[in-house]
């Protein structure tokens, strides 16, 4: 089968403000014209590298189904960062699909009109929000730029303009307990301004994290998860990856690739690509345009697809494994956490929560 690129994501690395809680690469502009030129720069010089290596591989590109541009806070980028963009793409001659899903993230406070105007005129259909939370003192101890006003002033605009849009939840919050936070209600007044998507994920954070001693407890965790489950199902979304819900025809198509191990290419400080026919995952330096290549095993990759797999509605087939599995499977539904349809397992929301303690179980089960 020819070897085709046709997703790409793309990292932008500044942001307006380092929020305390936030892993991602990221950085401030210190001069904000050099510092912008320097990363058309590196992307410029990162392209030849990619070429270098897929090209050797034997990989093309194809008109682009997905384009991904996260960060950072990519709606900073600005008119000239559309134009930048419009330019690199068909200079390298890669063409964006008539069907492209094409995901612009944007923060509160961090965008203008006539910037997204520009962003839609190049083909951006689809954008995710930075909001975390509907709570005015959440957002304080999140440490956001925005403020609330600003949350509410975004939502308008997408409203207003009927935009493509998904916004990003946080649960496990700190404070959380003290200050009965009720993300539902939250989720219910967010739900008013049309969104279609939801991605929701309970913060990850380190012990040196500002607000770690006041982490609300894992029950607290597990009972706002299933809470936010079980009201956006009620409300017509598909719980479709372990963070993810849509309405119908909705699931971000760029992740979904992920999701399918299927290949991405990426460019970007820190940006994570990967050739499937290969197994070759290769990850961008920070601050050169060069890049680390893992080659994954067959077994490395085999494990890999089920985690993939079994954390979205892509599900795994119990037919695919010796019967190791089967008995693994009858314990798990025992305690709720999968479903079985015609030999499909998948999780459900409470097996969702316990991810990785389950891929753990299966793992090392050791029956490949």
């Amino acid at each position: 089968m020819p070897k085709r690129i046709d997703s790409l994501y793309l990292h932008f690395p500044f942001c307006a403000h380092l929020c305390n809680y936030c892993d991602f690469y990221k950085k401030v502009p210190q001069n904000k014209a050099q510092d912008y030129k320097n990363y058309h720069i590196y992307l410029e010089k990162s392209f030849e590298v990619h070429q270098s290596l897929t090209k050797k591989s034997g990989y093309s590109w194809a008109p682009l189904k997905t384009l991904y541009i996260g960060g950072g806070t990519p709606s900073l980028w600005g008119i000239e960062g559309k134009e930048f963009l419009d330019h690199f793409l068909k200079d390298k001659r890669i063409e964006l699909a008539p069907d492209c899903e094409f995901t612009l993230e944007v923060n509160p406070g961090a965008w203008t009109e006539d910037v997204l105007s520009q962003w839609r005129s190049m083909g951006a259909n689809r954008f995710s929000l930075g909001v975390q939370s509907l709570d005015a003192q959440m957002i304080k101890y999140l440490d956001r730029v925005h403020t609330i006003e600003d949350v509410f002033e975004t939502l308008d605009y997408f409203k207003n303009n009927r935009l493509n849009f998904s916004i990003d939840f946080m649960l496990g919050l700190p404070f959380s307990k003290e200050l009965n936070r009720n993300v539902v209600e939250e989720l219910e007044r967010a739900l008013s301004y049309g969104a279609n998507h939801f991605s929701v994920y309970i913060l990850t954070v380190k012990e040196n994290y500002t607000h770690y001693k006041s982490l609300p407890s894992e029950e607290w965790i597990e009972k706002e998860f299933l809470d936010v489950s079980a009201f956006l199902k009620e409300k017509g979304f598909e719980h479709y990856e372990v963070s993810n819900f849509a309405k119908p025809s909705k699931q971000s198509q760029h992740n979904l690739n992920y999701w399918k191990s299927k290949t991405v290419a990426a460019l970007g400080p820190s940006a994570t690509g990967f050739l499937k026919q290969d197994r070759l995952r290769y990850k961008w330096k920070p601050n050169s345009p060069e890049i680390d290549v893992e080659l994954l095993t067959e077994e490395e990759f085999k494990l890999e697809q089920i985690y993939m797999a079994i954390r979205s509605e892509q599900g795994i087939m119990l037919s695919d494994f010796p019967k190791e599995l089967e008995i693994l499977t009858e314990k798990w539904k025992k305690r709720d956490l999968v479903t079985e349809n015609n030999g499909l397992i998948l999780l459900t929301s409470k097996g969702y929560l316990l991810l990785d303690s389950l891929m753990n179980e299966l793992f090392s089960a050791k029956f490949l």
